[in-house]
């Protein structure tokens, strides 16, 4: 993963407790990239503001290593009786803004967030009872659109379990390759995905799916039908 240096007076160089939280947000822009924002945060001085992760469509990139303190969700006031900037990762999703000025976030780019999450889950032995929204720390209405839509928190928090309905009928490492071949639980939104283009598989005409694929693009694709629905 790409790493640009954060400017140090944005954060705070080591840690005075061990890392037991994860802390989503998103940047409230329209059209930023994780590479636009790590720039900025490398080249500005003096923001007394950081993440250690960006987020976007294409990936993630760091800002700030895991072993320093980001400055991502201090305040004056919490509602969380323990979650602070000294024993959390940050991470940010880079969003988009619709005609009626409404944010939301890319699917491609919550599934980055989340496949960056729970490499951070399983670093730290971190449950998703402790993967937390800003708006559950501080009160502060972020990431917006799962504030707003409390549905699409929860479809988030359900990408960071391994358990899917029919776990113990599956392999560990089965690969789908025919729509036949998935699961009944999600056949039918793997079949609009590929009705819509959205989900063409390799060159020799096959889905090659994992479980883990399988489950990130099925959940993605409830939140797009949830937030049409909105």
């Amino acid at each position: 993963m790409e790493f640009v240096s954060c400017d140090p007076s944005n954060y705070r160089a080591g840690r005075t407790q061990p890392v037991r939280y994860i802390v989503m947000h998103y940047t409230a822009n329209n059209g930023d990239t994780a590479k636009n924002n790590c720039d900025y945060y490398h080249r500005v001085g003096g923001l007394q503001a950081s993440a250690h992760y960006f987020v976007d469509e294409y990936g993630a990139m760091q800002s700030v290593r895991e072993g320093d303190t980001a400055w991502h969700c201090g305040a004056r006031a919490y509602w969380h009786p323990e979650c602070r900037n000294g024993n959390s990762i940050g991470i940010e999703m880079c969003s988009r803004k619709r005609a009626n000025g409404s944010y939301y976030i890319k699917p491609e780019t919550v599934a980055n967030a989340a496949a960056l999450a729970r490499e951070i889950m399983q670093r730290y032995g971190i449950d998703t009872d402790h993967v937390l929204r800003h708006y559950n720390v501080t009160g502060k209405r972020c990431p917006m659109p799962w504030v707003n839509d409390p549905a699409q928190w929860t479809a988030f928090l359900a990408m960071l379990t391994p358990e899917h309905p029919n776990e113990e009928e599956e392999e560990p490492m089965t690969r789908y390759n025919k729509i036949d071949d998935i699961p009944a639980w999600a056949r039918s939104d793997a079949q609009r995905l590929i009705d819509r283009g959205a989900l063409r598989g390799n060159e020799r005409g096959e889905l090659d799916l994992s479980l883990d694929m399988l489950r990130t693009l099925i959940v993605c694709q409830r939140m797009v039908d949830q937030a049409k629905e909105t």
